[in-house]
């Protein structure tokens, strides 16, 4: 099984502020992921002066100012963009960021981005998926969240990808739940066997909103590709994503528990495994004396029992063993040998 890509999003969670932004790749660095992703926005071309917060927005950041006004002091210039992904590249990671609008995406392009998120809140952007879909690079590969979506809604995004150059292998459907963050009992893991079934030719991942890094843990058995987290370096930092993101010792434990469980899952087929097999030995058990026995006398549960080490004649055998006639003499705990008894184990 190929490793799960692991995301640390950053999205806007630097503040606007390019050395926390650096920071935070550095940490997400530490923390064992594959990526990092920004968000990439003019606020101006994102949201009108009339749209209003949303429920979680204005829980952690209040009603004082308009989600317009919120959202220009999470802007990441170009230029600042361009030192980051620099940055990551040179420490080793993958990066990436999500468009918001026409000139970002024109923006990204210019930096041969392979890798384009297209966000739950553009999923049934007509023009802004076809932008991006007809993007003359060489091995794109779009990755879609599904928030607040109906599978019927999917599909017509995944038709108008489709439509305009993209193969099912170039996609990637990532569930999610577009709440901040997401109560357990929405989160629905079940969904992803759905999907598994209803998008067959294409690979699955999941976005995960919910708190702390339980669910990305719990989706790897799935058989997910790609999960991605938001990440902050503090809860309290200002902004509407930090609470409903992991910090860096949560996203440490998430990609821990993730290449930890990749490596239980195993096969369908039980077996012996090499670390246990040297135990069987030690923990199984053996025809042995109950006492002193000489030879020519009959096996019989008054002169043999079952002991520790497991490597004489097996307890399965034992009906077998009884009544046989004791070819030498055996002292007290001796393993029983016998000569119709060459291959000891079941």
């Amino acid at each position: 099984m190929d490793k799960i890509y692991i995301v640390a999003e950053i999205g806007c969670n630097h503040n606007g502020d390019f050395n926390l932004a650096k920071k935070m790749i550095d940490e997400a660095k530490k923390a064992g992921v594959n990526a990092v992703k920004f968000q990439t926005f003019k606020a101006e071309l994102l949201i009108s002066k009339f749209a209003p917060k949303a429920e979680y927005q204005i829980k952690v950041t209040g009603n004082d100012e308009s989600q317009l006004e919120m959202t220009r002091k999470l802007e990441l210039p170009y230029d600042e963009y361009i030192k980051l992904e620099k940055h990551a590249i040179k420490i080793g990671l993958d990066v990436f960021s999500t468009p918001f609008d026409f000139d970002s995406i024109d923006f990204l392009a210019s930096r041969n981005q392979k890798t384009w998120k297209i966000p739950s809140g553009e999923l049934l952007n007509l023009p802004y998926l076809e932008k991006i879909a007809r993007l003359p690079i060489i091995d794109k590969h779009i990755v879609i969240s599904t928030g607040m979506a109906t599978v019927i809604e999917i599909q017509l995004a995944l038709d108008v990808l489709e439509r305009n150059g993209l193969k099912p292998e170039e996609i990637t459907i990532l569930h999610c739940n577009t709440e901040y963050p997401t109560p357990f009992e929405d989160v629905n893991l079940n969904s992803i066997s759905g999907f598994k079934k209803t998008f067959s030719k294409y690979k699955i991942g999941f976005s995960d909103h919910s708190p702390g890094y339980f669910a990305g843990i719990a989706s790897v058995p799935y058989g997910i590709t790609f999960i991605e987290k938001h990440f902050t370096l503090d809860k309290n930092f200002p902004g509407p994503d930090h609470k409903a993101s992991v910090t860096p010792e949560e996203l440490t434990l998430l990609c821990q528990g993730i290449r930890s469980v990749e490596l239980a899952l195993g096969s369908h087929e039980k077996l012996v495994t090499n670390s246990e097999r040297k135990n069987k030995i030690v923990a199984r058990k053996s025809i042995v004396a109950k006492c002193n026995i000489i030879k020519g006398a009959l096996f019989s549960i008054e002169n043999i029992t079952v002991k520790r080490p497991g490597n004489g004649i097996s307890p399965m055998f034992w009906y077998e063993v009884i009544g046989k006639t004791a070819e030498h003499d055996f002292s007290e705990d001796q393993l029983i040998t016998h000569s119709e008894f060459a291959v000891q184990e079941v």
